[in-house]
């Protein structure tokens, strides 16, 4: 019998450590640098992001690797600044395309949001029409919100 609990437990955290990881993109469509906020659900570990000023249509981010455009000299890598042990905060300049690398977890994301004006706006999120925003969510884990003018 214990070896059998063993043998479940085993092929438990095999499959928790092969379950991929879910990609966020988003993408600022606006002429204007955006303040984003992420609140994990979990400790944060990312020191920086990538950010790329590749827009390009939503297929492809699924389809091109998007680490490429870093080494055609498209993308910067940008220092995160810490809020708390599970937040932090960054810019995204008009027309880049950042890529919201979470540690290993399937949605590690409690909240990502901006604010449009006095509006708080949810990233991920359909949000009403104070927050102009295009959502697209690809067969795989990829998560893609525009933020529109």
């Amino acid at each position: 019998m214990k070896s059998n609990i063993l043998k479940i437990l085993a092929f438990s955290g095999l499959i928790v450590s092969c379950t991929p990881a879910h990609t966020l993109f988003v993408k600022n469509g606006t002429k204007e640098r955006i303040e984003f906020f992420v609140e994990l659900k979990d400790k944060n570990t990312a020191e920086d992001l990538l950010i790329c000023k590749e827009l390009v249509p939503d297929e492809k981010l699924d389809h091109k690797p998007f680490m490429e455009y870093d080494k055609e000299g498209k993308c910067y890598r940008q220092k995160i600044t810490s809020v708390s042990k599970t937040s932090y905060k960054f810019n995204l300049p008009e027309n880049y395309t950042v890529n919201i690398t979470p540690n290993n977890s399937v949605y590690p994301f409690r909240n990502i949001y901006y604010f449009m004006g006095d509006k708080k706006c949810f990233v991920n999120v359909e949000n009403g029409p104070d927050c102009k925003q295009k959502v697209n969510k690809l067969p795989s884990l990829v998560s893609i919100t525009e933020i529109l003018e």
